[in-house]
């Protein structure tokens, strides 16, 4: 096989209602507004799977690795020809989605633990009549459990004991009211991935887009990501005080997502920095940010009235959950919520997580897809996207009640014959910045 060029596998295994990246991609930008007519292949999406290196994420720790069976690698290959065909330099994209679920996992060297996500930090566990996914992330996450479970808990055997003698539903609603990451294990509703208010729009002067990127980690830095690949000039902005956590992570995935753009630091906590920020937000064509509400506005900062004061400018808002802005999420537990767990136990009898976080990877390029789309269209828009949905429309369930055990056994057979090489990794675009590094030059010159 040659990775470049994402050849297509003739075969006959199930693929059932399951559309084709070209098509998928299509409908994408048909969702977005904007008509296209698409051309490429992709693997199918048991074998696009295994050569990203997420085979052996799912599954019990000691048992063997299991086939995730849904088509989510065929989806964001069909993602990322939308954002190729949008593109003046398509070389400079990743040879396929699939690629980009994989990349963090194989860098980090993660595994499969059954009910515990591949980072160690979600986990799914049971409760009355139901189970759910909680995701204790952050250090501060743990000095909350006493007042969620109503009782001393501390480790994570304390949870899963407590737990089982409580309702599931009232456990994840009071879990979300205090700020943790939680979610019920469960296929969601379909919705759309995004939710879109018009303003004004303008044909841009710019060649390229200057992108304002707010957000951290990984699915707002890897939407900022590609469209730098695509040409468009990107600045990270960051706390002076709270930089992105990602930087004190895995320093070749940092590198890797934020190579290329500037970076611009303010101090959040001074007039004069949230000055300057609203100043960089309103020279923005595109603006990219993952905050809950409130914190925008302790900074003085209005989504809506920067887009009515400048005609085709595009806010993107990326949100775990799209009917609750306020609500916390993150990549794993997130992925929960939208059902791919539930999957996994009607195709294996046991749930069990899919991928590396794999909301991020999916909302992220989805992010990029809706802010390029809707630029070159002329731009005025706010745009919510869910990254639940976003996860949820990767599925492609459409309503459909599949044979997943016979889809499952099928694909894993098509995976374990595989002998094909992973897809080749990817290396920086360019160096990276230290933080703050050109904050006087970008004001300087954009402002």
């Amino acid at each position: 096989m040659k990775p470049a060029s994402c050849s297509a596998v003739s075969s006959a295994t199930i693929l059932h209602k399951f559309k084709p990246a070209a098509r998928i991609g299509k409908e994408l930008l048909a969702e977005l507004g904007y008509r296209a007519s698409l051309s490429g292949q992709s693997d199918h999406p048991a074998l696009a799977w295994r050569r990203t290196g997420l085979s052996g994420l799912s599954g019990e720790r000691d048992g063997p690795a299991l086939m995730v069976p849904l088509p989510l690698a065929t989806f964001v290959d069909g993602a990322i020809l939308a954002l190729k065909s949008l593109s003046g330099a398509p070389e400079n994209l990743p040879i396929n989605g699939s690629l980009l679920l994989g990349e963090r996992a194989r860098l980090m060297n993660l595994s499969r633990y059954g009910r515990a996500s591949p980072s160690g930090h979600c986990r799914l566990i049971d409760a009355k009549q139901s189970r759910f996914a909680l995701n204790l992330a952050r250090d501060d996450d743990w000095a909350l459990l006493e007042a969620w479970l109503e009782e001393p808990a501390t480790t994570w055997e304390d949870v899963i004991r407590i737990a089982l003698s409580q309702d599931a539903e009232t456990l994840v609603q009071r879990g979300g009211e205090i700020g943790l990451a939680i979610s019920l294990d469960q296929v969601a509703e379909s919705k759309p991935w995004f939710t879109e208010t018009s303003y004004s729009s303008v044909r841009s002067v710019r060649a390229q887009p200057l992108v304002v990127d707010l957000s951290s980690l990984w699915a707002g830095p890897l939407a900022s990501h590609l469209l730098h690949l695509m040409g468009a000039h990107v600045v990270k902005v960051e706390s002076i005080s709270r930089p992105d956590g990602a930087r004190s992570g895995n320093a070749e995935i940092y590198h890797l997502l934020n190579g290329g753009k500037q970076c611009a630091a303010f101090d959040f906590y001074s007039a004069d920095g949230r000055s300057d920020l609203r100043k960089l937000l309103a020279a923005a064509d595109i603006v990219i940010e993952g905050s809950r509400p409130r914190a925008l506005v302790q900074l003085g900062i209005d989504a809506e009235k920067l887009l009515a004061q400048k005609p085709g400018k595009v806010w993107l808002r990326l949100g775990a959950y799209g009917d609750d802005e306020s609500r916390v999420g993150f990549g794993e537990d997130i992925g929960v919520a939208a059902g791919l767990s539930t999957i996994m136990q009607k195709a294996w009898g046991a749930p069990f997580f899919v991928g590396d976080a794999i909301a991020d990877p999916v909302s992220g390029i989805l992010a990029a897809l809706a802010a390029r789309t809707k630029w070159q269209a002329g731009g005025g828009s706010l745009i919510h996207l869910s990254m639940r949905d976003a996860v949820g429309r990767a599925m492609q369930l459409n309503g459909t009640k599949d044979d997943w055990p016979a889809i499952a056994s099928e694909w894993q057979a098509l995976g374990e014959t595989d002998d094909a090489d992973l897809y080749p990794m990817r290396k920086p675009s360019a160096p990276i910045e230290e933080i703050g590094a050109s904050t006087r030059q970008i004001m300087a010159r954009l402002c």
